[in-house]
C-alpha cells in the first residue's frame, strides 16, 4: 500500500508536468529577439554583481552569487554564508553547520529553498528536532545563489528571529543551452590522513526558442572524518551540593564536596571517526511558452550516509574525590578550591558499592545512520499588463534515521589492577591519564568486563506540505508603484519514534556481566592523539570486537514473566524519547512598494494563525493527553532606502518578527543519559518568541565592486526562551541536570555591522568585516533544588537567575584578500568570532572559547574551460574547545576540547 506521502509527491508531480504539457500543446511560442545574459565570471565580477543586489534592494540584503560560491574556499553554503558580515557558524565535526545571525541562534533563524521551508532532520541521536535547516546535507555546487534577509518583509515568510536564508536553484532558461560543467576532486585530511574523493556535474539544455529546458545537476561527495581530543561531563562543586544517579549513598564522603574542590564529572579520551557519503540530484523543468506564462517544476534529493563510531575511555574522577583527604598522596587542590592533581586506584577501600566506580570504556557503532532531504515543488508566473500572479505549491520531506550499538566496559574498582591519573593544570583542558597506570590496556584480561549495551534505532521524520499565491498590481498613487497581497497555507508535522534492544539484570562486572574484555578483543588497538588539544601526547588501548559483543547481546534468551536472570527484550518502544507535533499555519499579507525623489522601500502587514498540537509522555512513561494551543499575530514592517547620489545610499528598517519554539522543544519528550544523571526535555506550554526590531545604516559604493557600509541594528525581544538545570525523577532514575526549556522575561540585542570591500585594477583585492552584538541577559526565575547534609533532595525554591542567548558572539570578524588576472585566481580569509554561551549548568554557564579559522584557495585557468584547483581549510589547524565560568566566583574551569584537524583539496573542472 502507497503511503499518503507518496501518493502526494505523485499526485503533485503527474499536475505539474500534466500543466506544463498541456500549456506547450495549446499555447504557441512566438519567435522573439532575445537578448543573452552576460555572465561576468570571475572573483571580481562575482563581487560586483553580490554588491549590485545589496544596492538595488529596498530592504537590508546580503547576497552571494553562483560565483562567489565557487570561488570561495568552502565545501557547504554555511561556510560560504560566514563571509557575510553579521553572521557566524558551527563546526563542531569540521564542517560548516547552524548559522547564527546577529547573535540569534540556528534554531530561530529560517533557510528557504526558492522561497520555501526544506524538510530537515539529523543523523546523530543526541542532536534534537529544531526548524534550523542541517547545511551539512547541501553541497554549495547545488545551489545558483544565496540571499539573506535581516530586516522584515511582508511577503516573505515568518520564522527568522535574526534573520531569513533563501537559497536559489538555478533554472535552465537562464543558462545557454548545452552548458556542460563537470568538477572533480580528492580530500585530504590531517587527523585520520584519508583522501576522499567528490565528484559534481551539471547539464542544462533548452530549445531554439527558448520556450522549453531542463537541467541536471548531481553532486557525489565521500568524507572522512576523525576528531580527538578531551572530553568532559560537566563540573561538580564546590558549592554545587548533588548526588550520583547511580550510587547508593552519598557521592562523596560528608554528603557533598564542597571541602575536597571543584572537578568534572568524569572525562573522556574520545576518538569519534566518521564515513560520510552524501549524493545529492537536482532537476528542474522550466516552460515559458509566452511571454505571458512561465512554470517551473523542481525536485531536489539530497542523503547523507554517516556511519560512524565514537570510543571514548572515561575516567570518573568525581567518584574519587571521596578519598581526597583520607590520603595525602592522592592528589591536591589549588587557593581557588579547583582539584589539580588526583590519583584514584583500585582496592578493597573501594569496597563494591556501584557508585565507587571510577574507569569504564564505551564505544558506540552508527552503522545505517543517515539522513535525507527531499523537495518537490511546482511554480508558475502569469503576466497581463499591470498585474502578475505567482503560485506555488509542493512538498518537503526531511528524514533521519540515527542508529545506536552502544556497548560499555566498567573496571572492578576494587581490582588493584586498575587506576587514573587526573591533572588538571590551567590553561588547557583537564586529563586523564590511563596508560600509566593501567599497562593492560593494551593486552586486557579480566581487568574490564562488558557490563552495559543495547541496540538501538531513532527515527525522525519533518515534513511539510504548503500552497501560495501571490498577486502584484503595477499602480500609479503617487510614489506607491505596486500593491502586493498574499494568501499561504502550511501543514507542517514533527514526528520520532526510538526503539532499544537491552538486557534485563545485567551486571557491570563480573559473572553477572556479558564477560571479560579478553573475551572481545581480537588484537585491534586505537590510539587517541591529545598531543594538539591537551599538550599530553597520545594513549594507546583495545579496542573491542563489534561483532562478539553484537553476538553476545543477541545470544541471551527473550525475557520471559518475572525473569528475574540475565535476559533480553527485543525492540521496546521508547515512550520517553518519542513523540509528534503538528502545525497548521496561514499567513495573509498586504504590502505597498514606492519610489519616489530618490526614496524607494516597502511598507506591509503579514498576518499569521498557528494551531499547534503535541503528542507525548508523561515521566513515568505513560501516554499523556494532547497539548493543543493556537496564537496569532500582526506582523508590520517597513523599509526605506533613500539614495543620497549614485554612489550613497541610506536605509532604515521596522519591523516585528516571530519565531516558533523547535519541535523538540514543544514535544512532551525526553532525550537522556541515566549514566550521567544527564538529558533534556521538552515544554509544549513554550509560547513562541516576538521581537521588535530596527535597523539603519550607510553605504557608499564608491567604485565597481567596492563598498563601505556601516549598519546598526536593535531587537527587542519577548518570550525569551532559556534553558533551566532541573532535578527530576523519570522512570525510577534520579536525573539532576535535566535541562528544560522555559520562556523568560525580556531580552534586547543590539549591535553594529561594518564592512570594507575594494578591488584594485591590478586584480588585488580586499575584503574585510567586522560585527559587534550586545546580548543583554534576561532575568527569570529559576527552580533550585535543597539538598539535605546526607545528599537527599528534600525541595526547591526560586532563585532569580540571568539567562543568556546562545551562540552569540560579541566581535566577530572576517579579514580576506584575492588575487586574480587571466591565469590565476587566489583568495584567502581570516575568520574570528569571540566566546559565545552554550547552556547554563550546574556549576555555571558553559562557554564556547574564541574560535578562528584560515583557509585559502588557488587555482588555475589551464584554458577557457579547464581550471585546476587547490584549497585548504583551517590551516592554523584550530580546535573546538568548550569551558565553564564558576558561577560563585568567575573562576574559569577547563572543560572539552576537540581536534578536526585541516582538509586540503585538490581537483579540476571543466566547462563547455
Amino acid at each position: 500500500m502507497e503511503t499518503t506521502k507518496g501518493n502526494f509527491r505523485k499526485k503533485l508531480l503527474v499536475t505539474s508536468i500534466s500543466s506544463c504539457l498541456l500549456a506547450s500543446a495549446f499555447v504557441q511560442a512566438q519567435e522573439e529577439e532575445m537578448f543573452e545574459e552576460v555572465v561576468v565570471t570571475g572573483i571580481r565580477g562575482s563581487l560586483e554583481t553580490s554588491l549590485d543586489m545589496k544596492r538595488d534592494a529596498s530592504s537590508f540584503v546580503d547576497a552571494i552569487t553562483a560565483e562567489d560560491i565557487g570561488k570561495f574556499p568552502d565545501k557547504n553554503v554555511a561556510e560560504s554564508l560566514a563571509r557575510i558580515p553579521g553572521i557566524t557558524i558551527d563546526r563542531d565535526f569540521g564542517e560548516g553547520q547552524g548559522v547564527t545571525i546577529r547573535g540569534v541562534s540556528p534554531d530561530q533563524n529560517i533557510t528557504l529553498l526558492n522561497g520555501q521551508a526544506v524538510g530537515t532532520s539529523n543523523w546523530f541521536v543526541l542532536s534534537n528536532a529544531t526548524r534550523n535547516f542541517n547545511y551539512e546535507i547541501l553541497a554549495s555546487e547545488m545551489i545558483g545563489g544565496v540571499e539573506v534577509y535581516k530586516s522584515a518583509q511582508a511577503d516573505i515568510d515568518e520564522g527568522g528571529l535574526g534573520g531569513t536564508v533563501i537559497l536559489r536553484t538555478r533554472k535552465p532558461l537562464d543558462m545557454d543551452a548545452n552548458t556542460v560543467h563537470v568538477s572533480a576532486e580528492g580530500q585530504y585530511s590531517s587527523n585520520g590522513e584519508n583522501f576522499d574523493p567528490t565528484l559534481s556535474g551539471m547539464y542544462s539544455w533548452k530549445n531554439d526558442n527558448e520556450t522549453f529546458g531542463f537541467l541536471v545537476s548531481l553532486s557525489q561527495q565521500e568524507r572522512s572524518v576523525h576528531r580527538e581530543g578531551m572530553e568532559d561531563f560537566g563540573w561538580f562543586g564546590p558549592s554545587i551540593d548533588r548526588i550520583d544517579p547511580l550510587m547508593e549513598g552519598p557521592a562523596l564522603a560528608g554528603g557533598g564536596n564542597d571541602d575536597k574542590g571543584a572537578i568534572p564529572w568524569g572525562n573522556g579520551s574520545v576518538l569519534f571517526e566518521q564515513e560520510r557519503e552524501r549524493t545529492g540530484i537536482d532537476l528542474t523543468a522550466q516552460f515559458a511558452p509566452s511571454d505571458n506564462l512561465d512554470m517551473t517544476v523542481h525536485y531536489l534529493s539530497s542523503e547523507m550516509k554517516a556511519d560512524n563510531v565514537n570510543s571514548n575511555l572515561i575516567g570518573i574522577g568525581f567518584r574519587g574525590v571521596a578519598y581526597l583527604g583520607t590520603d595525602t598522596d592522592m592528589g591536591m587542590t589549588n587557593d581557588q578550591n579547583v582539584i589539580e592533581e588526583l590519583y584514584v586506584r583500585g582496592g578493597e577501600n573501594h569496597e563494591a558499592a556501584s557508585w565507587s566506580r571510577f574507569m569504564a570504556y564505551d564505544n558506540i557503532y552508527r552503522d545505517g545512520s543517515e539522513m535525507s532531504t527531499e523537495v518537490i515543488d511546482f511554480e508558475g508566473n502569469f503576466f497581463n499588463g499591470p498585474h502578475t500572479i505567482h503560485w506555488q505549491l509542493g512538498q518537503t520531506t526531511g528524514e533521519g534515521t540515527n542508529r545506536d550499538f552502544f556497548t560499555e566496559f566498567w573496571a572492578d574498582p576494587t581490582d588493584e589492577r586498575t587506576g587514573l591519573d587526573f591533572y588538571n593544570p590551567g590553561g588547557t583542558a583537564p586529563y586523564i591519564d590511563f596508560t600509566t597506570y593501567n599497562q593492560w590496556m593494551t593486552n586486557p584480561g579480566d581487568e574490564m568486563w562488558l557490563g552495559g549495551i543495547f541496540d538501538q534505532v531513532n527515527m525522525a521524520e519533518d515534513q511539510e506540505n504548503y500552497a501560495q499565491v501571490d498577486y502584484d498590481l503595477e499602480v500609479d498613487l503617487g510614489a506607491v508603484n505596486t500593491l502586493s497581497f498574499g494568501a499561504k497555507v502550511r501543514d507542517r508535522s514533527f514526528s520520532q519514534q526510538r526503539f532499544q534492544t537491552n538486557l534485563s539484570n545485567l551486571a557491570p562486572t563480573g559473572e553477572g556481566s556479558l564477560g571479560a574484555a579478553s573475551d572481545f578483543w581480537n588484537g585491534d588497538l586505537i590510539t587517541v592523539d591529545h598531543s594538539a588539544t591537551t599538550n599530553r601526547g597520545s594513549q594507546t588501548y583495545f579496542m573491542p570486537d563489534r561483532e562478539l559483543m553484537y553476538n553476545a547481546l543477541y545470544a541471551v534468551d527473550v525475557c520471559g514473566v518475572d525473569d528475574t536472570s540475565l535476559c533480553r527484550n527485543d525492540s521496546l518502544i521508547q515512550n520517553l524519547a518519542s513523540f509528534d507535533v503538528e502545525e497548521d499555519i496561514t499567513a495573509l499579507y498586504a504590502m505597498a512598494t514606492f519610489e519616489a525623489n530618490g526614496v524607494r522601500g516597502n511598507v506591509g502587514m503579514r498576518y499569521v494563525e498557528t494551531e499547534q498540537q503535541a503528542n507525548g509522555y508523561n515521566a513515568d512513561g505513560s501516554a499523556q493527553d494532547a497539548y493543543e494551543s493556537d496564537y496569532s499575530a500582526w506582523l508590520p514592517s517597513l523599509n526605506v532606502a533613500y539614495d543620497l547620489s549614485e554612489e550613497l545610499v541610506l536605509r532604515f528598517a521596522a519591523g516585528r518578527a516571530l519565531t516558533r519554539p523547535a519541535p523538540f522543544q514543544l514535544a512532551p519528550s525526553f532525550n537522556l543519559t541515566p549514566e550521567t544523571g544527564r538529558g533534556s526535555s521538552g515544554n509544549p506550554d513554550l509560547k513562541p518568541l516576538l521581537a521588535d526590531q530596527y535597523e539603519m545604516g550607510i553605504e557608499w559604493y564608491f567604485a565597481d565592486a567596492s563598498n563601505a557600509s556601516a549598519t546598526a541594528f536593535k531587537k527587542d525581544i519577548t518570550n525569551f526562551i532559556f534553558n533551566q538545570v532541573v532535578s527530576a525523577e523519570i522512570e525510577g532514575v534520579q536525573y539532576n541536570q535535566l535541562q528544560r526549556p522555559e520562556n523568560g522575561g525580556a531580552s534586547t540585542i543590539e549591535g553594529v555591522e561594518v564592512q570594507f570591500t575594494h578591488s584594485f585594477d591590478s586584480g588585488f583585492g580586499v575584503l574585510a568585516n567586522y560585527t559587534y552584538t550586545d546580548v543583554s541577559s534576561a532575568e527569570v526565575q529559576s527552580a533550585v533544588s535543597i539538598v539535605d547534609d546526607e545528599g537527599t533532595i528534600t525541595g526547591s525554591t526560586l532563585e532569580t537567575t540571568y539567562v543568556q542567548f546562545p551562540n552569540a558572539s560579541k566581535n566577530a570578524y572576517n579579514l580576506g584578500a584575492f588575487f586574480e588576472n587571466d591565469t590565476l585566481s587566489a583568495r584567502l580569509n581570516y575568520s574570528y568570532r569571540s566566546e559565545y554561551f552554550i547552556a547554563q549548568t550546574e556549576i555555571g554557564n558553559q562557554m564556547r572559547d574564541e574560535q578562528v579559522q584560515l583557509d585559502a584557495q588557488l587555482s588555475y585557468y589551464v584554458t577557457d574551460n579547464l581550471t585546476l584547483k587547490l584549497e585548504a581549510l583551517n590551516l592554523t589547524d584550530e580546535v573546538v574547545e568548550n569551558y565553564y565560568v564558576r558561577a560563585t566566583d568567575g573562576v574559569r574551569l577547563g572543560g572539552t576540547t576537540l581536534s578536526n584537524g585541516q582538509r586540503v583539496f585538490i581537483g579540476a573542472s571543466y566547462k563547455f
